[in-house]
């Protein structure tokens, strides 16, 4: 105990230097197991990077495997293309008084002479025709369901000498055209049943314009074209310190807004050098304008948008000016056109009518969209105020909308790859020549070996020239008689054996 009795009185300081030795003893091989797997993995990083190769070039699986991704999606880039043409020539459907035969056979074709007659003598009916599917207001009647005067609607004035195949293609393109704005603004205003629970109350102006573009014979256009300019009110808003199509309702100071929302649609598209925007030889597709000023209910101005963009031809919307509509809206017109063509006629409700009515019937000059929008003429007077009443109102809004159609170009049908071309011909034979050879005579005196020709209506009356001479021919019939004739033997002897049993069971 004694020799004990040193160490308990220093038992502190001993176990202090026990407790700071530990840690150290732990420690060290701790750090240095921790050192050796460290280099470890540093070797194995260092062994994978070295087997990486140093080439500039991608290995050869790589680059196999990249063409073979570009390949496929060329072939369905240009498969769509070629579906988006077919979509479209659907829609080129001619009028029923041209006859097949006088029908141009491709896009842009040459069109008879005879053909183009034919189809100047009834442009005029095609051009109402098409106004009715909007489903516009009658004055006499007080049906439909937006005020929307035939002669706002564009139209091309031929002469008196047959028209050129490119004009009655250029003048039944853009038919097709309106027909798919039209058919939009019907859609818009489809679940109303009167004028004053439609959506687009009026439409004043309708236009289908062109632009700048590679076009071999168009003029340079001049540098300030796109300058901001007087004629439109833009240094009117600009001196106010406000963009232009800003409502000045929002300046301090102004007391009104404006209620034309009216613009050029060349400030968009650039001077019109030529029939198309941005038009370039072997593009995809070709690009047509468009300017539309109405009245419609402003807070449903997302819903026509909506309509547009989904019309059967491509549209995308380029701008949209609002304006609110004044409550003294007058309908023999816009109330204020980007140009004073557009605005021109009388008040049906101040006593002045146009100076010449026929203008209602006969329209504008060409393609610039008509030379006046005339509105209503005639009407009783109920049909004529509420006419006003539809049109003029807080909630409604002067609109002007432009944007583009796209026209696809004609399209070759995509090639068949090889490794799809040989498996369907090869499998048909092969069926063929192992069931019977009779079976193929019979398909081709049935004419199952010409489905295409019923697709195109220019080759449906020759389809029955060809199944008359092959049901006179009686060695197709003959053959399958005398191939049936020995199968067939037994057949004959059972209802011989069939007549003996019944007495025998009676």
């Amino acid at each position: 105990m004694d020799k004990l009795k040193p160490v308990i009185e220093h038992h502190f300081w001993i176990v202090c230097g026990i407790v700071l030795i530990l840690p150290l003893v732990g420690w060290w091989p701790a750090v240095g197991q921790f050192n050796t797997e460290r280099e470890q993995k540093i070797s194995e990083i260092e062994t994978a990077f070295s087997q990486v190769p140093n080439g500039p070039q991608p290995n050869d699986s790589w680059s196999v495997g990249v063409n073979k991704i570009a390949e496929v999606t060329e072939e369905k880039n240009a498969q769509e293309h070629y579906d988006l043409w077919r979509r479209q020539e659907k829609m080129m459907t001619w009028p029923n008084r041209i006859s097949r035969d006088l029908r141009p056979t491709s896009y842009m074709g040459e069109i008879p002479s005879k053909a183009r007659v034919i189809y100047r003598n009834g442009y005029l009916i095609d051009v109402t025709n098409l106004w009715k599917t909007v489903d516009p207001f009658d004055p006499e009647t007080g049906e439909g369901t937006v005020v929307f005067p035939e002669a706002v609607l564009p139209r091309v004035t031929f002469g008196d000498l047959p028209p050129t195949t490119e004009e009655v293609w250029e003048a039944q393109e853009d038919l097709w055209l309106l027909q798919s704005l039209l058919k939009s603004i019907r859609s818009a205003n489809s679940d109303a049943n009167t004028l004053i629970d439609s959506l687009v109350r009026k439409v004043s102006v309708l236009e289908l314009v062109g632009g700048e573009g590679n076009y071999p014979d168009a003029e340079p256009v001049a540098s300030d074209e796109y300058g901001m300019s007087d004629e439109y009110g833009m240094d009117e808003y600009a001196d106010l310190g406000m963009d232009p199509g800003m409502d000045p309702s929002f300046g301090e100071g102004m007391t009104a807004a404006p209620t034309s929302a009216a613009f050029d649609p060349s400030d968009e598209f650039g001077t019109e050098q030529g029939r198309y925007i941005d038009y370039e030889e072997g593009t995809v597709f070709k690009k047509r304008g468009f300017y539309m000023e109405a009245v419609i209910e402003h807070q449903r101005l997302p819903e026509l948008l909506v309509e547009l963009t989904n019309g059967d031809w491509p549209v995308s919307i380029v701008r949209v000016q609002m304006a609110q509509s004044s409550a003294a809206s007058s309908l023999m017109g816009p109330q204020g056109g980007y140009d004073s063509e557009y605005s021109g006629g009388g008040n049906p409700f101040s006593g002045e009518m146009m100076d010449d009515p026929s203008l209602y019937n006969d329209g504008g000059s060409g393609y610039d969209g008509g030379t006046a929008a005339p509105g209503l003429v005639g009407g009783t007077p109920e049909n004529l105020a509420l006419a006003q009443a539809a049109t003029s109102g807080p909630s409604l809004a002067n609109v002007a909308i432009s944007g583009m159609i796209y026209i696809y170009n004609p399209v070759e049908p995509p090639a068949v790859t090889a490794e799809d071309a040989p498996a369907t011909p090869e499998a048909a034979p092969a069926a063929t020549d192992v069931a019977d050879p009779a079976t193929t005579s019979d398909a081709t005196a049935n004419g199952d070996d010409v489905p295409l020709p019923p697709a195109d209506d220019l080759d449906a009356p020759e389809m029955e020239a060809p199944e008359e001479p092959g049901l006179e021919t009686p060695e197709t019939p003959a053959d399958d008689l005398t191939l049936e004739t020995p199968d067939e033997t037994p057949v004959p002897e059972t209802p011989e054996t069939e007549t003996p049993e019944a007495p025998a069971i009676e």
